[in-house]
Parts: C-alpha cells; structure tokens; sequence
C-alpha cells in the first residue's frame, strides 16, 4: 500500500483577494493570481489554539484546500476585514469567567455563568463528552444546542467556580 504525501500549499499573501458577499456572510469569495474565482470559501485556523492570527486555510466549497495564507495581515485591507468576520464568526468563544451554578435536570446539567460577553444559562447532556482540557487549565465546553465555550484558566477562577467545575468530575 503506497503512503500518500501531502503536500501544504502557500499562498502569496500578494495574490489572495478575499471579499465578503454581504456585511454578514458566513463564506466568502477568494480570488487567488491568475488561478482564478472561488465561490463559497471558508475560513479555518490552522493552529486555532496556539497560533491562530498566522496560517490560515482557504477552504473551497467542494471541500478541497485552496491554500494557506501564513500571515493574514499581509493582505489588503478588504481581505484582512473579511478574513477578521469570518473567524470572529466561526471561532465565536465566550469565556467563562465565573460559574454561578450548576444544576442536574433530568439527564442534562444546566449551567448559570459569567462570561465576558454577559450571564449566560446553557445545557449539557454529558460532562465526558461536552468538556475537553485542551491544555494544562484551558477547557472548551460544547453545550447541547452547539455553542462553545471556554475556561481559559481554571486556577484563575475563584474558588468556588473551581469547586464546582472540579466536581463535575
């Protein structure tokens, strides 16, 4: 059995023209050199936790690579404030800041936080599957309707947030 090589492709940050179809749009049109137009293009970190304002993927509506961008801010001005929505959008996180409670409904624990972006209440079904350390004291949490969230430190929590999330387990 033959091992395929994958090769990356980088894209001159030069070359890339990225423009958004409404104010709004979750995709976007990317014009790559001489290559050509391509429709419906998504936007995806390639190192989303470690290194996520360098190398970006472009990703075209079949599913195939187009490319990677090492650093975005190198494009012009319309294609960085595009690529910027598109991640803002795709990567929405709020951070949870303080645990307020944590209540077992049936089968699903509801949550009552304090994120930067205001009280939030959501829903998980199961502590093993929608809890993740992604890191030493970082956590994503992935609610039942889809949303993420995350501790980015738990040993900056107050106590009794750490209390409660540590006894999730």
């Amino acid at each position: 059995m033959a091992v395929e090589t994958v090769r990356l492709r980088y894209l001159e940050e030069n070359t890339v023209r990225i423009r958004l179809a409404l104010p709004d749009s979750v995709r976007a049109t990317c014009e790559v050199g001489e290559e050509g137009r391509f429709e419906n293009v998504e936007v995806v970190r390639s190192f989303p936790l470690t290194i996520p304002d360098q190398y970006i993927t472009l990703i075209a509506a079949d599913g195939a690579e187009i490319g990677i961008v090492r650093d975005p801010t190198l494009l012009d001005e319309e294609s960085r404030a595009a690529v910027d929505s598109l991640l803002a959008r795709r990567y929405f996180t709020p951070e949870i800041q303080r645990i307020e409670r944590l209540t077992q409904e049936a089968s699903l624990w509801r949550w009552r936080v304090m994120t930067n972006r205001g009280e939030v209440t959501f829903y998980l079904r199961g502590v093993r599957d929608s809890i993740h350390e992604v890191a030493p004291g970082r956590w994503q949490i992935f609610s039942v309707d889809g949303q993420r969230y995350e501790i980015r430190d738990l040993g900056a929590l107050d106590a009794r947030s750490r209390a409660l999330f540590e006894g999730l387990f």
